[in-house]
């Protein structure tokens, strides 16, 4: 059994395309469809159509729902410009499809339990908890799992506690990792692996100048995507 599994994504579909794995058992998408990229619509659509199992990211709900995404001050206002670009763009079919999302997913494969959420457990859409923190302890304690997968930090890591085994995959779409790779993850036949690979960051940057956004903030999105580093401060 071979599940790839991919994580905010956010519109960059020159990333999702060109995800290296074209053979694959299933695939899990563990949220954050859209904001801040320029294709919103047409990842929804290749995510609905692909995707075995999704989970609802933040920025999902906020698209879905018309609601504040909860972003950190650093990209409180990109989200804000690009939640309204998604909008403009998306169809009442993606938005349906983003609202009728679950906030957390059980799945048992291979006599593997898995526990899928697009934060942690306890706070599934807004629950920011990187690798090295001791909430983790808590989080695992309050599921049975064998692994459980998160996202949202856009930061890849594979940690242990207890019986419990962490995977966050990273980013596909704006991994923060300093380095212009796309992140995923896989796990195979018991084993979990994290992958990175180059996509054509210059055609996702070509169409983010396309949209109807500030040049700042077009130059923010840029440099997020080349730098994997946080945006200038005011963004």
């Amino acid at each position: 059994m071979k599940i790839v599994i991919v994580s905010d994504i956010h519109a960059n579909l020159a990333a999702l395309e060109a995800l290296p794995e074209r053979e694959f058992d299933q695939l899990w998408c563990i949220g954050d469809l859209v904001d801040y990229g320029p294709r919103p619509h047409e990842v929804v659509k290749w995510v609905n159509r692909t995707s075995t199992v999704t989970v609802r990211g933040n920025h999902d709900n906020a698209a879905g729902f018309s609601v504040d995404p909860m972003c950190s001050p650093s990209f409180k206002r990109l989200a804000a410009e690009t939640l309204r670009f998604t909008q403009e763009v998306c169809t009442e079919d993606d938005f349906a499809f983003l609202r009728a999302l679950p906030e957390h997913y059980e799945i048992e494969t291979d006599s593997t339990r898995f526990y899928l959420v697009h934060a942690c457990p306890t706070d599934p859409l807004f629950g920011y908890c990187p690798e090295h923190s001791d909430r983790w302890v808590e989080e695992v304690a309050r599921i049975d799992a064998d692994v459980l997968i998160v996202g949202h930090t856009h930061t890849p890591f594979i940690r242990s506690i207890g019986k419990t085994t962490i995977v966050n995959p990273g980013s596909l779409g704006q991994p923060k990792t300093g380095r212009p790779l796309a992140c995923y993850a896989v796990w195979e036949d018991g084993t979990i692996s994290l992958k990175e690979y180059p996509y054509p960051l210059r055609e996702t940057a070509e169409q983010i100048r396309l949209m109807p956004i500030s040049n700042n903030d077009q130059d923010a999105l840029i440099s997020v995507l080349e730098t994997g580093a946080l945006p200038t401060e005011g963004h």
